[in-house]
């Protein structure tokens, strides 16, 4: 992994910006169905953390995309993914964060095991042959990264462990599966094309002018550091923390530089993450409309910072307070593109040759997975 200096041009060199998304791509509804079917369909997703679903039975609903899924804590401590609908009728079997002991269709009362297998079929003689034991809920891939719960509809990708094998490297230190999950918020509506949300997170230009009221005080543009370039799963980069605003770290096996930074980590399709010595916040992105999104988000603090603060509690609710702030600005600023960009002009706009890089580096990954070479992006599905 890169050292994150952030380089800085000679005074020989004439830095090149990068040109971004055209207007259209955040409000053609063709383009958006797209993505749902080549990106969400064909990737793994971010739904939330494993600790927020700690015993048998416990299960937390998210969606892939616009598809509603469930994952289910299992007697043997795995975690399963399902389909979030019942095999009869197909009414959405499950709401929000809870625990059962088995899964009942609220409208017509079929029955399933927390496995999936449907168990239970009221008035059964009237379908004959047709549903018998062995069906079930369509299962998932499933698999659990540092904490995070990822899913995917195929389950012939390659392992999301594979995939951040690096950035798994990189984190090592902050042991974050070990994390103590304190909030959840399943719904946080953004007014937003999805791709804003995920591209205002992962760039440092904007923190000092759009956080006055939050982190841009404490970790300013003018200190933002690079990380690696070139990933084709995530990017990473570093907001440090002023010295006058450093926190106190109760982690010991950190590193002078994992002190002093807030690390801002975007995997992609829907993941965004930030990271410092005593907490880790994450937004998990599902698209619901062209313009509408839900930000899934929590905070999660180490066992470490918890046991060592004189009043954790305060700390965590101070953090939580200073998140909801800059959430606040956040959905100020994509809203504000998201009005913009009903000119719908034709000539695309420009990046940051650093400080936006990793927005460039999102695009490429879109264009990747929907086929098509940077020069073209737009140029169809424009409906």
């Amino acid at each position: 992994m890169d050292d994150g200096k952030m380089s800085k041009p000679q005074p020989s060199e004439t830095p090149v910006a990068l040109r971004g998304a055209r207007q259209n791509e955040y409000i053609a509804s063709g383009i958006f169905e797209q993505e749902l079917t080549y990106i969400f369909d064909n990737d793994w997703v971010m739904v939330g953390r494993q600790n927020n679903i700690p015993g048998p039975g416990d299960y937390i609903t998210a969606a892939i995309g616009k598809r509603p899924i469930v994952c289910i804590r299992q007697k043997d401590g795995s975690i399963r993914a399902f389909a979030n609908f019942c095999l009869h009728r197909y009414a959405k079997l499950l709401e929000g964060l809870g625990k059962v002991g088995r899964i009942v269709c609220p409208y017509h009362a079929w029955t399933y095991e927390i496995t999936g297998r449907l168990i239970g079929i009221a008035n059964p003689q009237g379908f004959g042959d047709a549903c018998k034991s062995e069906m079930g809920l369509r299962e998932l891939a499933c698999e659990v990264w540092l904490g995070f719960i990822f899913v995917a509809l195929r389950h012939d990708l390659p392992s999301m462990a594979s995939k951040l094998a690096p950035l798994a490297e990189h984190l090592a230190r902050y042991d974050l599966s070990t994390y103590e999950d304190r909030y959840i918020f399943g719904e946080e509506i953004w007014s937003g094309n999805w791709k804003l949300v995920y591209e205002n997170f992962v760039e440092c230009y904007h923190v000092t002018y759009a956080h006055k009221q939050s982190i841009g005080p404490t970790n300013p543009t003018s200190l933002a550091e690079l990380g690696p370039r070139g990933e084709r799963q995530f990017s990473v980069h570093y907001n440090p923390y002023r010295p006058e605003d450093l926190p106190e770290v109760h982690n010991d096996e950190l590193n002078e530089d994992e002190r002093r930074r807030l690390l801002v980590i975007g995997i992609y399709p829907n993941a965004l993450i930030a990271i410092d010595a005593n907490f880790v916040w994450w937004m998990a992105l599902e698209p619901q409309g062209v313009e509408r999104t839900n930000g899934r988000w929590g905070l999660s603090f180490t066992p470490k910072a918890m046991k060592g603060m004189k009043d954790p509690d305060a700390f965590a609710e101070k953090v939580r307070e200073v998140i909801h702030i800059a959430t606040v600005e956040d959905k100020r600023v994509v809203a504000a593109v998201q009005q913009g960009v009903q000119f719908n002009a034709a000539e695309p706009g420009y990046l940051h040759s650093t400080l936006e890089i990793y927005v460039d580096e999102f695009r490429q990954y879109l264009d990747r997975m929907l086929g098509r070479k940077a020069d073209t992006r737009n140029t169809s599905a424009e409906g």
